[in-house]
């Protein structure tokens, strides 16, 4: 084990924030070996709460480090420091990012990557929705990641197995925890279809309500893109978006109806500017063709794309008159609200528009 790993293994079951005690060691100039040997006299020093020194004191003095090490090293898991190779590339230099990554299953999983995210308490329709858009990326060879929680999380997970994808769960439990009840099956198809189970805590952690938010960060920088299915304007599914949005990631929103609440915070993504998602194969054609493509950059950028007619509408009234709103479109395209939301989520994708503004829209430059 090396004197980074044992290091990490102490803050992550510290009970404090294992980077606000890392950056203070690194604020000092205090490196791994010089750390585990100080011990509490030097963890006072660094300013560290004194619960957090007798915790770390009493994880030491019995060996807690060894011991996990050890037990992900009987169960297969890996354990991945900040700057070992294995390490998401994502995740790599992520502010708030996590240390220490606990991975049950086959790593590393390759090619492009899509979370889906969405309320527990979804539909029948965001269930399926979320359901074709999980098979949908994984026919296309993308990865799908999500928190393994019920509801849309499980759908999108279920979506992409049925696919013949690999799929990753963020968990807000250790990797031998199973939760929710009744997902054990999934988890195991997960493991057994060549995805995997990860977490920044340790082995043992049990579900709190804190560590979900957590683990939403994880979910967000792990991914390419995200999208959102049915989510509530409180939920731990716009904290990803948020995330996904302050990492310049590309957010999509699957439209939803304006009376129901658990598609509130989703509706009000695409009103702020999100992707709409209007169209499960053109989501999927759309972005993954641009990462799958066999063309080089360069011919692609000579390649002319083809605009349906809405599209081109589209096109010459943002043109002629700039920033417009959806409505503004409607009415000068003679077409409905959701036909303009459909074409402007393709010119969006083939960087011909993009969001101006709350519900506002704009031709892109050149």
């Amino acid at each position: 084990m090396t004197p980074l790993l044992k290091m990490l293994l102490l803050l992550s079951a510290s009970g404090s924030s294992p980077g606000g005690l890392l950056a203070a060691a690194e604020k000092q100039n205090v490196g791994p070996d010089e750390f585990l040997e100080g011990g509490p006299a030097l963890w006072e020093r660094l300013g560290y709460p004194e619960g957090t020194v007798r915790k770390l004191a009493g994880l030491s003095a019995r060996r807690w480090p060894e011991e996990e090490a050890a037990a992900a090293e009987r169960n297969g898991v890996k354990l991945l420091t900040f700057d070992c190779a294995g390490f998401p590339e994502n995740l790599a230099g992520l502010p708030g990012g996590p240390l220490l990554l606990y991975v049950r299953g086959k790593w590393p999983l390759e090619g492009p990557s899509l979370a889906v995210v969405g309320t527990r308490k979804c539909s029948p329709y965001g269930k399926k929705v979320a359901t074709e858009i999980g098979r949908a990326a994984a026919e296309a060879g993308a990865v799908v990641i999500s928190g393994g929680a019920a509801g849309i999380d499980g759908a999108a997970h279920e979506g992409c197995l049925d696919g013949g994808g690999s799929t990753i769960a963020v968990l807000g439990t250790g990797v031998d925890i199973f939760y929710p009840g009744g997902h054990e099956d999934l988890f195991r198809r997960i493991l057994d279809c060549g995805g995997a189970l990860v977490s920044e805590y340790p082995f043992g952690t049990p579900p709190r309500p804190w560590r979900f938010p957590e683990r939403n960060r994880i979910i967000a920088g792990m991914a390419d893109r995200l999208a959102v299915v049915e989510a509530p304007h409180k939920s731990g599914a716009m904290s990803t978006a948020r995330y996904a949005l302050e990492e310049g990631k590309e957010v999509w929103a699957v439209p939803g109806r304006i009376t129901e609440e658990a598609c509130g915070g989703s509706n009000r993504l695409i009103f702020d500017g999100a992707h709409p998602l209007v169209s499960i194969s053109e989501f999927a054609a759309l972005v993954f063709d641009r990462q799958l493509s066999l063309f080089p950059e360069e011919e692609k950028r000579k390649k002319t794309p083809f605009f349906t007619e809405k599209e081109q509408k589209i096109l010459s009234v943002l043109k002629k008159y700039g920033e417009r709103t959806v409505d503004n479109i409607a009415v000068e395209c003679t077409m409905s609200p959701a036909d303009v939301l459909s074409c402007l989520a393709v010119l969006a994708a083939a960087g011909r528009v993009f969001p101006s503004g709350p519900g506002r829209w704009s031709g892109s430059p050149g």
